[in-house]
């Protein structure tokens, strides 16, 4: 999947798992152990790193990585 690789990096700065212990299946706060404000500062950094735009609508319904990664592949390809 495309970014990927670069999207655990990116979150692994957040949390104390390794990118390469990641899967896309893991829940950003009962898995990862993010708080809603890590989550919070995430998504803005995620917004800068990515070029893409976060609405309520779009980021309401993502859990998990592999949600947050479906998200970023379809924003760049609508953009």
């Amino acid at each position: 999947m495309k970014n990927e690789k670069k999207f655990k990096e990116f979150l692994a700065q957040y949390c104390d798992v390794k990118p390469q212990d990641m899967t896309d299946e893991m829940r950003f706060c009962e898995d990862l152990g993010l708080s809603s404000f890590d989550f919070m500062s995430l998504l803005g950094d995620l917004e800068d790193t990515f070029d893409v735009e976060l609405t309520p609508d779009n980021i309401g319904n993502v859990y998990t990585i592999g949600q947050a990664l479906a998200l970023i592949n379809d924003e760049r390809q609508s953009a």
